[in-house]
């Protein structure tokens, strides 16, 4: 007897339409994915529940001969652990967005090792990696290393990517130990200068969704003008601290798709509507 698979749809309200009818009609959304939780879930289980819904979302949105790319973080590391195929596709190419981090962020959370996971959960893919850390304080050095095969490979990938699943970093969470970890303390200083509330690949925008004016020289990583030119960008985001951060990309016109909870989209409408 063969293993029968079981696919559940995530449930959704009227309420919940509502909410994503207002992200849609008030910010510049393909589609808006507004998440149901419980009035006294934390963090850890509302991003439990966002990577339920982007499962969901990827099976829909993948197919044959089309390219992923994927940022780094504990969201996106969350949404990896639950992903699973629910149909066949064929030659799916899997990448990193940006490079290794500066300090010791736990592997777990790397944009080559969630990859990697990704790869082994979608048979037959084209797994690509990039040998680089973030930032490289000299721009001929970075040029010597994204010149090897494997970094050219992945780095030219970047305009042919056709999801492009990432995360949003808050000016509000640099404290958190991953955030932490994944840069040295000088290069943190760089990503929130100014009036800075939110980062997508290690560039940073404000609450206007204006982009941080100095360019990024040194960072090895796919730039916010090749992130809009993606086919489709997916934006996964939860929590109280990162609802400027939230607005602020969404501002900046970075993503498609946007996938957050109705506690976030209630508190968005609170504070700017």
């Amino acid at each position: 007897m063969g293993i029968v698979k079981i696919n559940v749809s995530p449930p959704t309200s009227r309420a919940n339409e509502n909410l994503e009818n207002f992200m849609r009609q008030n910010f510049n959304l393909k589609q808006a994915i507004v998440v149901p939780t419980e009035t006294n879930s934390d963090y850890h289980d509302d991003l439990e529940s966002i990577s339920v819904y982007t499962n969901t979302l990827l099976n829909d949105l993948m197919k044959n001969d089309c390219v992923i790319g994927l940022s780094w973080g504990e969201t996106i590391k969350k949404v990896v652990d639950n992903f699973f195929l629910s149909k066949k596709v064929k030659n799916v190419s899997i990448l990193p967005l940006i490079g290794s981090p500066m300090g010791k962020l736990d592997i777990s959370c790397q944009a080559n090792h969630l990859v990697h996971r990704m790869c082994d959960k979608i048979p037959s893919s084209k797994l690509f990696y990039l040998d680089s850390p973030v930032f490289i304080n000299s721009v001929r050095v970075m040029r010597e290393i994204l010149s090897t095969e494997t970094n050219r490979s992945t780095v030219q990938s970047w305009d042919k990517v056709n999801i492009a699943l990432v995360g949003i970093g808050s000016a509000k969470m640099v404290d958190n130990y991953n955030w932490r970890a994944f840069y040295k303390k000088e290069e943190a200083r760089e990503i929130y200068k100014n009036s800075m509330v939110g980062d997508v690949l290690s560039q940073s925008f404000s609450l206007d969704g204006e982009e941080y004016r100095e360019k990024y020289p040194n960072l090895v990583g796919a730039s916010l003008a090749q992130l809009r030119n993606m086919d489709t960008v997916v934006g996964v985001a939860t929590g109280e601290r990162k609802v400027e951060a939230i607005v602020g990309g969404l501002k900046a016109n970075l993503f498609d798709i946007l996938i957050t909870t109705d506690k976030v989209v209630r508190e968005i409408k609170h504070l700017y509507f």
